[in-house]
């Protein structure tokens, strides 16, 4: 069973077994392994309900030349794996240029693509996959040009974009494969009206030994930087599985002036119910410690926006269900009492109420 903290989710879970996975440094104590580990000061140890001697306990896997975990009872690959993000620390990752703040409005619509639409959608900036537009193969671009991107969408020209970075993990894999053609891709994205992309959210997985999670940290760290270094508004994905992940996210934020963007998202693992306050009281936590104003790009956990309000000096929400909604032909509308709700658009043939429903 593989449980993300990002990305897509197994389609049946033991929520129960999942809760004893959970870090929680105000209750449990440190694994007994994790005193003598090599990475315990990069790492800080797994304080967890299930008893465990260390994060070893967590492999799993039945045939270790398919397995793709980053761990040390695989040690060729582990040396190759390590050695391939210049180790788990974050201090070797190169300083990057402060780039002018983007606007960036409080509400962004997500668009997949651009199928059913009669109209061009009109918006003050949409949020695109950045999949979507690069190549994940190869690293070109898909588009010569922003009407070529405003048509295969359906957006008005020069709409302000937002590339997101988030995605399950094959999509996210194929981006770091592309190794060196990376930042040739991230050049030829100036050429477009990119506002800011968020940077690819590389899991950390609750039931997978640690070295793992501190692999995708640094992965994190290292596309940032790269989109930063090519000129290209990014926002950080502050993924993070232990009380230490937040602290290192704090101390390399504080340190690193060129971050003025944050990303998160709620949409599956961190929006769990019995979870998502601790992340969000986290990332409250970090924002309050930053001796900066930081943006708070996110994705998901609508009912927590109020309180992450409060930390960061700005939050954009990227929105996806009103896409969904209108792709199945649901409008919202106002009812007298202040509230409103979803209505069904009858299919037919009235250019009128088609285009309501596609815009």
């Amino acid at each position: 069973m593989v449980i993300q903290l990002s990305g897509t989710p197994e389609p049946t879970r033991d929520l129960g077994s999942e809760r004893r996975l959970w870090h929680d440094g105000s209750r449990y104590t440190p694994s007994l392994g994790c005193t003598n580990c090599p990475e315990q000061s990069v790492c800080g140890g797994l304080r967890i309900g299930r008893a465990l001697y260390d994060c070893l306990g967590l492999c799993s896997c039945k045939d270790r030349t398919t397995c793709d975990a980053v761990c040390r009872n695989k040690p060729v690959d582990f040396a190759r794996r390590v050695r391939e993000v210049g180790g788990f620390a974050f201090d070797n990752v190169p300083r990057a240029p402060i780039l002018p703040t983007p606007f960036l409005p409080v509400v962004v619509p997500t668009l997949y693509h651009g199928n059913r639409r009669v109209a061009s959608f009109s918006a003050a900036a949409v949020c695109l996959s950045l999949y979507r537009v690069v190549q994940r193969h190869t690293g070109e671009i898909r588009y010569s040009n922003g009407a070529e991107i405003a048509t295969a969408f359906g957006i008005t020209p020069n709409t302000p974009l937002i590339l997101t970075g988030t995605a399950a993990d094959p999509p996210l894999e194929r981006w770091w494969s592309l190794s060196s053609k990376r930042r040739a891709a991230i050049r030829a994205l100036r050429n477009f009206n990119i506002s800011l992309v968020t940077t690819p959210n590389y899991s950390l997985f609750i039931d997978q030994p640690r070295w793992d999670d501190l692999h995708s940290m640094k992965r994190i760290a290292i596309v940032h930087e790269e989109f930063l270094s090519e000129g290209v508004p990014t926002a950080l994905h502050v993924n993070a599985r232990t009380d230490r992940d937040w602290d290192r996210w704090t101390t390399y934020i504080a340190d690193r002036p060129e971050v003025t963007h944050i990303a998160f998202e709620f949409a599956t693992g961190a929006g769990w119910a019995k979870r998502v306050k601790w992340h969000t009281n986290k990332l409250s936590a970090l924002a309050r410690d930053i001796n900066r104003p930081l943006h708070l790009v996110v994705r998901g956990g609508k009912n927590v926006l109020p309180d992450l309000a409060t930390a960061f000096s700005s939050i954009t929400l990227l929105e996806t269900s009103v896409f969904m909604k209108t792709m199945r032909r649901q409008r919202a509308i106002l009812r007298r009492s202040g509230k409103s709700e979803l209505a069904a658009v009858a299919h037919d043939r009235n250019r009128t109420t088609r285009q309501v429903a596609c815009r």
